[in-house]
């Protein structure tokens, strides 16, 4: 019994593990990013103070409605931009492959084939890519200033609504007697924390490749030695 009161007693070795889609729809580790272990549930703190103020519907409705007209002509330029960006690096790579063979090669003939079909599709590609990208930024000229205009309204109503959440975590922590502990990923997306016995929720948030009024939100609780923080365990939220 005592050895188990003392393994339950030290400080537990928690791994995080990021990923989001890209623009390809290829989970990709996620580098740079804050993460937070909290010693108490975000989301039901949160919960608490909207049951008193909940979000105007109003407001969120139209907020909506301007993120997805936004929504299109963002996805289509980057689904443009992805792929001139993919196809120029293929092309690096088979011009270096055609560099280093021989002109009277049996493949040479194959390599430089391949290297001119994608010279070629390059035009096509970067006329596609400026014609969403002049799309975007009409649509952008369009909607930004309402949208502006309304997430300045929200920012006012979250801070009254949440004008007392610094005070509660304050105290939650000095009553659990742990304070919140801060890292971040490395270029593989991975995290290492420390944390004292008891529980722990992680706490993050990310950009949405897709769409940059929305973001990946997470708020995961710790139960076991591993932590993954991806589509299936995280939530796309606009970014009010």
């Amino acid at each position: 019994m005592l050895l188990v009161a003392l393994v339950a007693c030290k400080p537990r070795d928690v791994v995080i593990q990021v990923a989001i889609p890209g623009p390809d729809s290829v989970d990709a580790p996620v580098a740079k990013l804050g993460l937070v272990a909290l010693p108490y549930d975000r989301d039901s703190l949160l919960a608490t103070f909207e049951a008193k103020n909940p979000r105007p519907a109003a407001l969120t409705q139209q907020l909506d409605s301007l993120f997805q007209a936004y929504r299109a002509p963002f996805t289509t330029y980057a689904v443009a931009a992805y792929r001139l960006q993919a196809t120029e690096r293929r092309l690096a790579r088979e011009r270096a492959r055609l560099d280093s063979l021989p002109r009277g090669a049996a493949a040479y003939d194959t390599a430089y084939r391949a290297f001119a079909a994608l010279g070629d599709s390059l035009t096509a590609l970067r006329a596609a890519r400026d014609d969403a990208q002049r799309r975007l930024a009409r649509t952008n000229d369009a909607l930004k200033p309402r949208m502006d205009s309304l997430r300045i309204e929200m920012v006012r109503w979250e801070d009254s609504t949440y004008a007392g959440y610094d005070t509660l975590t304050k105290k939650l922590a000095e009553g659990i007697g742990r304070e919140q502990v801060s890292d971040s990923t490395d270029a593989e997306g991975r995290a290492r924390f420390r944390l004292p016995p008891g529980d722990w929720w992680i706490y993050a948030r990310s950009w949405d490749a897709w769409d940059p009024n929305s973001q990946w939100y997470w708020n995961v609780k710790v139960s076991g030695e591993r932590v993954i923080l991806d589509k299936t365990t995280g939530r796309r939220v606009p970014r009010y």
